[in-house]
């Protein structure tokens, strides 16, 4: 089983498109374990909590300088 992580920024929908092929056996053997955002209001987060995947956003705010968030 491949396990994948998801980045995303915005509404997600290439996320869903994934979930959804997944779901419907198109894309075999793999399975999303992780969406992360660096916004924290982007909706592909909340795709990801309905569809029961852990869903995390690194924010640059978080880091002193951008450097260090690169």
């Amino acid at each position: 089983m491949l396990k994948l992580a998801v980045c995303v920024s915005g509404g997600g929908t290439n996320l869903q498109a994934i979930i959804d092929r997944i779901g419907d056996g198109t894309i075999q053997g793999a399975r999303i374990v992780r969406v992360i955002s660096n916004n924290p209001r982007a909706y592909a987060l909340e795709r990801a909590k309905q569809a029961g995947i852990e869903g995390v956003c690194v924010s640059p705010r978080q880091y002193e300088t951008r450097d260090l968030f690169n």
